[in-house]
């Protein structure tokens, strides 16, 4: 039995009636659900069908959100990697290296910290100009926030220096290796934000303007 728009849209409302916000998350359980109900149900009432789906529903979401998150983690991982095998990241890779062999002659240790700590400032406020950019859009689709939160990992180096910086003030090595590490991964997420950046934005504004 097809679905008319006014059940599809009641589907929408159930669902918004459960606290689930987030417009690509309701686009696909109104899908499964619409599917379910059209192929395989024996109710003959979409409302009757839906009050055995609560627990369904409710469940699907919260592992939906853990799916759509991880997703972007893993994403930040490979692109990570990419930069000890891809030609075009190796030698940004071997720059890198080559610039704070530089900075480690020329600038006493303090000043290479200082010169790290902003880089990865930066880095780390690239995704979030545009978490505040697109702030509305980032409440609404879960996919997006979990794009533009990305950089939650290079956070972690950034406010975890203080802790290990006596340790790191005393071998060079381990600085330097500390330092290129963060911005690997710092870069590795704004070329993540930059990937997906326009994808995202155009799955909200087709979800928007199904709405």
């Amino acid at each position: 039995m097809k679905l008319t728009k006014e059940e599809i849209k009641f589907i929408d409302h159930f669902i918004l009636d459960q606290n689930i916000k987030y417009l690509d998350i309701r686009s696909e359980l109104i899908d499964h659900l619409a599917t379910e109900f059209e192929e395989n149900s024996n109710f003959d009432l979409i409302e009757d069908y839906l009050k055995t789906k609560v627990s369904f529903v409710k469940t699907f979401a919260k592992k939906q959100q853990k799916i759509i998150h991880w997703s972007y983690q893993k994403k930040l991982w490979f692109q990570f990697a990419e930069f000890f095998y891809k030609p075009k990241f190796i030698i940004l890779l071997l720059g890198l290296i080559f610039s704070g062999n530089l900075l480690l002659r020329f600038f006493t240790i303090k000043q290479f910290s200082s010169i790290f700590f902003f880089t990865l400032i930066a880095l780390i406020l690239y995704p979030l100009f545009y978490q505040i950019k697109y702030s509305k859009a980032v409440k609404r689709v879960q996919s997006m926030q979990s794009l533009f939160t990305i950089n939650s990992l290079p956070s972690v180096f950034l406010y975890s220096f203080s802790a290990f910086k006596d340790a790191l003030y005393e071998n060079y090595l381990l600085l330097a290796l500390y330092a290129l590490f963060s911005i690997l991964l710092g870069l590795s997420a704004v070329i993540i934000v930059e990937k997906n950046r326009k994808t995202i934005l155009g799955k909200y504004d087709q979800l928007v303007g199904e709405e």
